[in-house]
C-alpha cells in the first residue's frame, strides 16, 4: 500500500518509510562489549546490529569519516571489522555520570567473506533464539 508511510518489521527495528528510503538490512537490538582500534582506541558497547553495520554507544564524540577497526566477540570467537563512523551525536538518555554518552553509528567496509558469514550466522541465530523465547508478560 503506497498509502502506508512506514512499515515496522519484527524486532529488527527495521524501518522504510514509504517513499522507498530505510535501512539496507534489518537491525537487531543488542548488548556487547566491543573496541574501535585506531589512534585513540576506545570500549564501546553495540547496542543494535546489522550485516551492514552497527549502532554503538561511546565514551567520547567521533568525527564522521574517521576509520577504524572494530573488535568483539561473536558467536564465541573474535571477530573484527573496518568500520566508518557515518554518524555521532550526544545521546539524550544519558546522564552527566554516565562514562559513555555517545551515539555511534558504523558502516562495514568491505567485510570479507569469512567475517560476513560469521556475522550472517549470528544474526539469525539470535533471531531464530529471540524468536522461540516466550513473550514477557
Amino acid at each position: 500500500m503506497e498509502a502506508l508511510a512506514e512499515v515496522r518489521l519484527n524486532a529488527n527495528r527495521m524501518v522504510r518509510s514509504g517513499d522507498g528510503s530505510g535501512r539496507r538490512s534489518p537491525r537487531l537490538s543488542i548488548r556487547l562489549a566491543g573496541a574501535l582500534k585506531g589512534r585513540q582506541p576506545r570500549d564501546v558497547q553495540l547496542l543494535d546490529l546489522s550485516a551492514t553495520g552497527c549502532l554503538a554507544r561511546a565514551p567520547a564524540p567521533l568525527d564522521t569519516g574517521a576509520i577504524f577497526d572494530l573488535e568483539m566477540q561473536l558467536l564465541a570467537v573474535p571477530w573484527s571489522a573496518k568500520v566508518r563512523v557515518t554518524s555521532c551525536a550526544l545521546d539524550g538518555a544519558t546522564t552527566p555520570q554516565d562514562t559513555s554518552r555517545y551515539l555511534v553509528g558504523l558502516e562495514f567496509l568491505g567485510l570479507p567473506a569469512q567475517e560476513a558469514e560469521v556475522l550472517r550466522r549470528f544474526l539469525a541465530d539470535e533471531q531464530r533464539r529471540r524468536s522461540a523465547d516466550p513473550p514477557a508478560h
